[in-house]
């Protein structure tokens, strides 16, 4: 989309009448639109993908000194301490001990100011390890006493089932409808029981792997799947 001109309404060269739209005069042929403003519509082949330059600005601190430094100072500080401690020069020891003191809470401002440093995603990475395992660990364990209890009660629903199965047989071998069929009724229920520990069963393990999975999931390194073909599709 453009933008018409805006045309004097006489030539100032020669003073002859220019039409409203013309940009030049048509008598001595001097351009009349000069520092006229042109919208011009942009390009179609400029309005698609073009090239694109990111550039990240890393954060500087002046006058903070890195985090590794301020730990490995204050941690053989807190060494000779200790031996000045042993070889009865306390007084040392304890001016070594505030020092190491000093250099602890300094690094842990800088590691507050720094969250990117290595200590940080050092510390950040062994606590969601430790996470992991904890809830691992946890919910293997609740996993582990819910299948303890289902293997139970199943045991001892194989017991009763033994149980009704001499009843059927002594009831059959009596001649004793009814007691046979209380027997029968007996097992149906037991079979019923049975397949429903069984289900319970199923369900507690698949809960805990899938909380597992979910526990491990921080922790794991990132792996790139290749996108799957879908059917019909060269």
């Amino acid at each position: 989309m453009s933008v018409s001109p805006v045309a004097a309404e006489t030539c100032p060269n020669c003073g002859a009448g220019v039409p409203s739209e013309a940009r030049f005069c048509p008598a001595c042929g001097v351009q009349v639109d000069v520092g006229s403003t042109v919208r011009e519509p942009v390009p179609p082949n400029e309005t698609g993908q073009v090239p694109v330059s990111l550039q990240r600005s890393e954060p500087h601190w002046f006058g903070v000194a890195p985090p590794e430094l301020l730990l490995s100072v204050g941690v053989v500080a807190f060494i000779f301490a200790l031996v000045l401690f042993a070889t009865g020069h306390w007084p040392f020891g304890l001016i070594l001990i505030g020092a190491a003191a000093l250099l602890l809470a300094a690094f842990l401002e800088a590691v507050r100011r720094r969250p990117q440093s290595s200590v940080t995603r050092a510390s950040v990475e062994a606590r969601e390890r430790a996470r992991s395992s904890w809830d691992t660990l946890r919910a293997r364990q609740l996993a582990t006493a819910e299948t303890r209890r289902i293997r139970s009660a199943l045991m001892v629903l194989e017991s009763d089932r033994r149980d009704a199965l001499r009843e059927l047989g002594a009831a059959a071998h009596a001649g004793d409808s009814t007691a046979e069929e209380a027997a029968r009724g007996r097992l149906t229920e037991l079979d019923a029981r049975e397949a429903q520990l069984r289900a319970e069963l199923d369900e507690v393990l698949g809960q805990a792997n899938e909380r597992i999975r979910k526990a491990q999931l921080p922790v794991q390194e990132t792996q790139l799947v290749p996108p799957q073909p879908q059917s019909g599709e060269d």
